[in-house]
């Protein structure tokens, strides 16, 4: 056997038959009457109906008048909610006044009763208690004169000035003063003159049972009693009035 048929029978054992296919892919469906496309992302046929472009614009004109409308349903929805809130606080507001007023008006109820209540008890307590207070109060005036007369040398001056306007007769006057008083007295001589022009005779004298700080004047015409206590006795007898007024009242 030569080597081409040899070969020939090689060949003949090693031959396969190619056949060539439809150049339609298997996996694309063909077209139909119905359009589709394959997604590029998915690769899946999609149906699709093209809208004519006017159409389009009247869809587009469509979604734009239904955003519009629930734009301006929101906007009022909006309007509704704040007019209801502002209602609503004033409203708040209002009953909350009210409330307050009449929480303060019990208050100053309550208050006034109580003023009432403290007068009557105040009241009650002085007339209980009237002789004790007063006599307090005289205490304290008492201290504050004689505490006034020891500090205060001129306060024998003032008096004897009282006493002397006081008397019915100026021109011949005696006047008699504590111990440790007179001295002073002495040297207001030329002042007494200065100050009383009808006064032309003064007389004086030195006497024990004068508290410091008061005097006795005696004139042809009349005596004018200026002792400390003098002057003590008629400030009770001014708070004992006082006391009695208030009572009546």
């Amino acid at each position: 056997m030569s080597s081409n048929s040899k070969n020939s029978g090689e060949r003949g054992k090693a031959w396969v038959k190619f056949e060539l296919g439809s150049f339609e892919s298997p996996s694309l469906p063909r077209q139909t009457e119905k359009a589709g496309f394959i997604s590029l992302q998915t690769g899946v046929v999609e149906d699709i109906n093209f809208i004519p472009l006017k159409e389009t614009t009247d869809h587009y004109k469509k979604r734009k008048k239904v955003k519009d409308i629930l734009r301006e349903a929101q906007e009022k929805a909006d309007l509704l909610e704040r007019e209801a809130y502002e209602k609503g606080f004033a409203q708040g507001e209002k009953d909350g006044l009210e409330l307050g007023e009449r929480k303060a008006l019990k208050q100053v109820e309550s208050i006034e009763s109580f003023l009432v209540e403290m007068n009557s008890l105040k009241q009650e307590i002085i007339g209980h208690y009237e002789k004790e207070i007063l006599e307090l109060v005289f205490a304290i005036a008492q201290k504050l004169v004689h505490h006034q007369i020891r500090s205060d040398d001129k306060a024998i001056e003032g008096t004897i000035l009282r006493a002397v306007k006081l008397a019915a007769e100026k021109s011949e006057i005696i006047i008699r003063v504590n111990p440790e008083d007179f001295d002073y007295v002495e040297k207001l001589r030329p002042e007494f003159f200065a100050t009383v022009k009808e006064l032309k005779a003064l007389t004086v004298t030195s006497d024990p049972s004068i508290t410091r700080g008061g005097c006795f004047l005696e004139s042809p015409y009349g005596d004018v009693d200026g002792r400390v206590e003098t002057q003590l006795e008629k400030i009770h007898q001014c708070l004992q009035g006082a006391f009695a007024e208030k009572n009546d009242d």
